[in-house]
């Protein structure tokens, strides 16, 4: 398998989107219609929305290579082993 250059999904601001898109979504939407049930879905939409906005945008000056190099140092100080990967059986 060969090295990715950046990855194309940060599934870390997801949650964090759905819950914000969720809260913003909501609150608008239940000011103009009142209706609950309609207000959770569009603040639902909302955070799907933001949250997968999040996860594709493009870091500044960032690449996997550089956060791996980084996770490697800090495991090699901390004494931590190396992830397993599916080769090492």
């Amino acid at each position: 398998m060969t090295d990715r250059t950046r990855r194309s999904f940060d599934a870390t601001w997801l949650p964090f989107g759905m819950l914000i898109g969720f809260i913003l979504g909501m609150g608008v939407a239940l000011t103009m219609t009142s209706n609950l049930l309609i207000a959770g879905g569009i603040g639902f939409l909302a955070g799907g929305i933001m949250g997968v906005a999040l996860g594709f945008r493009r870091k500044r000056g960032s690449s996997s290579a550089d956060e791996d190099a980084a996770d490697d140092r800090y495991r090699a100080a901390h004494g931590d082993p190396a992830p397993r990967r599916d080769d090492d059986h």
